[in-house]
């Protein structure tokens, strides 16, 4: 039987361009369906100490659950209360609401340290892919046939402008201010504020928000985590190409990572905190050792299929922050792409019911993402 026909119950070798979190969602739960997935990372390093908090939605958690990956309740940390402050740093508004929080490297490590290391291939970065054929093209001029190519190489996935080239990340008119600070290095009665709490402060086109996450080496215990903010605001009077010129003059489109925005960059925004945050959002910001920032775009790709090759995670859509969603539609798709192939009587039926399922997702997963960051931060559409 051609590989082609063959039915989706049989070991299918697949190629997974992209070793990050969304790559080893895919790997490890085709690998637990029988299958034979082999992983490719153009990194060279590590990535263990990468990101920073994410909230751990429940299919997350049961994927490292159900896969004996992880105790989710090891390496994630919780609330019991949503908190809004007024300006002045008193409490506006609070209810109860649970929620729960992990830090990406926390989950990452896991995820890595359970899929085997002879399948799992650095410095080893896809540069063009044939859909028919399944065919991974590698920067060495090396290249790999299989029966699939699921491409979890993040939202700048140079596979998918291949593939689509005019879908590209749409600037949704601001950014985000992301830092983490060890809860050691801050203040008590500053670590009581957050505390049990998911505290928010919304401003004039601003959205500020923080909640604690795992520390370096996992720790939950009070103490032992780091605090994790997030401040979306606008770019307004400022000018994007200058904030995002980091500190080796390098032009970045997405991100500036921890440890490389230009001090005068920093030091305007630390000018703002003190003129619109809250005392504690300030202080915290005004603490943060390797703050970093990253323009808050949407990106809708129109398939997630193209013949044997599967666009998936960021890859093929991404949604603003405020769902919180990103891992979770990360391991959501790799779950329904086992689930599916585990059903379906070939691959191209499997594939393309998977298609129409987490493409008609994505698409509104975009679309709540857009109108949740235009109402929170009062942007004019």
């Amino acid at each position: 039987m051609s590989r082609r026909g063959r039915r989706s119950t049989d070991s299918l070798s697949v190629t997974v361009s992209g070793g990050s979190m969304g790559g080893l969602f895919a790997a490890l739960a085709l690998e637990e369906a029988g299958h034979e997935p082999t992983v490719y990372e153009r990194s060279t390093g590590d990535l263990r100490g990468r990101g920073a908090g994410i909230v751990a939605q429940e299919n997350v958690r049961r994927f490292l659950e159900r896969r004996d990956i992880a105790d989710p309740e090891a390496i994630t940390t919780a609330s019991s209360e949503r908190r809004f402050l007024a300006r002045d740093g008193d409490v506006e508004t609070s209810r109860p609401d649970s929620m729960v929080f992990a830090s990406w490297d926390a989950v990452y490590r896991r995820l890595r340290d359970a899929f085997p290391d002879d399948r799992y291939r650095m410095g080893r970065e896809v540069v063009g892919v044939d859909p028919g054929t399944a065919t991974a093209e590698f920067a060495d001029g090396t290249d790999r046939d299989a029966d699939l190519l699921v491409v979890a190489e993040g939202g700048q996935s140079a596979t998918r402008r291949q593939l689509f080239p005019g879908v590209g990340p749409e600037f949704a008119s601001y950014v985000a201010w992301r830092g983490v600070i060890d809860e050691s290095d801050l203040a008590s009665d500053v670590a009581d504020r957050f505390d049990d709490a998911f505290v928010f402060f919304q401003g004039p086109r601003l959205l500020m928000l923080a909640y604690f996450i795992p520390g370096d080496d996992g720790g939950t215990a009070p103490g032992e985590r780091r605090l994790n903010w997030v401040w979306y605001d606008t770019l307004e009077g400022r000018d994007r190409s200058a904030v995002f010129t980091d500190a080796t003059g390098t032009v970045r489109e997405i991100t500036v990572p921890p440890g490389s925005l230009r001090g005068p960059v920093w030091d305007r925004q630390l000018e703002r905190a003190r003129d619109v945050l809250p005392p504690v959002f300030a202080t915290v910001v005004e603490a943060t050792p390797a703050p970093f920032v990253q323009a808050i775009f949407d990106l809708t790709s129109p398939e997630m299929v193209v013949d044997r090759v599967c666009l998936l995670g960021d890859a093929a859509f991404v949604a603003r922050p405020h769902t919180a969603a990103g891992t979770a539609k990360a391991a959501g798709d790799a779950v329904a792409l086992e689930r599916d192939l585990e059903r379906r009587d070939s691959l191209e039926s499997a594939l393309s019911t998977w298609n129409d399922a987490r493409t008609e997702y994505g698409e509104r997963l975009v679309a709540r993402g857009r109108r949740m960051g235009d109402e929170r931060l009062n942007l004019a559409r």
